[in-house]
């Protein structure tokens, strides 16, 4: 069995805690993404994504960015870099949590229209960024992990990780997200994975 067939198939094989359910605790720091990163590609971005037997779908995304570590982590702090901000407004409070390069909370509210009226979404994720080698001001590895912790009913379940490994003057990236939501699919995921890699390379979302 080779590694990239090994590694879709514990992706494909493996399943989540039931929907409703917390992925992490964050009472601590986490040093692991949520599940093994996928292989890398070279030459261009690797993608993956599927449903697991209790219905929630996932997506996987890896690839190299022409960019340091520091810069890309500076982007991922950006929410809007990870939302349609097209829909979405955001509201970020940083809370002080030890063994955490910063911890948020994140209000998100998506204005959707449905049958001709518009609809507003609102939930609050957690984002935990944990330094797992090297050090602040040169950090070799960042795992990011995130998880819906209120709000709507339309999202069951919503977490996933990032992981940042420095590449001498390029970052591995690796993206992972996990969701049992209304109106949302594993695709839908996988193309969201898509676009928060166009802000990443772009500088920032697009306007």
């Amino acid at each position: 069995m080779n590694l990239a067939f090994g590694l879709a198939l514990s992706l494909l094989t493996g399943s989540p805690s039931e929907a409703g359910s917390a992925c992490f605790d964050f009472s601590r720091p986490i040093v692991e993404p949520l599940r093994p990163p996928i292989p890398l590609v070279e030459g261009r971005d690797n993608s993956a994504h599927g449903t697991y037997e209790n219905g929630v779908d996932w997506a996987a995304t890896r690839t190299v960015l022409p960019m340091s570590i520091r810069s890309v982590y500076a982007q991922v702090l950006d929410h809007r870099n990870v939302k349609d901000m097209k829909k979405t407004t955001l509201t970020t409070k940083v809370l002080e949590r030890p063994g955490f390069l910063q911890f948020d909370l994140v209000d998100v509210v998506v204005t959707l229209r449905v049958l001709l009226v518009k609809v507003k979404v609102a939930w609050t994720e957690a984002w935990g960024y944990t330094l797992v080698e090297g050090t602040e001001s040169d950090p070799l590895k960042i795992v990011v992990s995130y998880q819906k912790v209120a709000g709507t009913g339309h999202i069951q379940r919503q977490c996933g990780s990032y992981v940042l490994e420095a590449r001498g003057a390029a970052t591995d990236i690796s993206m992972y997200e996990e969701i049992k939501a209304a109106r949302r699919s594993a695709r839908d995921t996988r193309d969201m994975h898509a676009g928060i890699l166009a802000n990443l390379r772009r500088g920032g979302p697009a306007r």
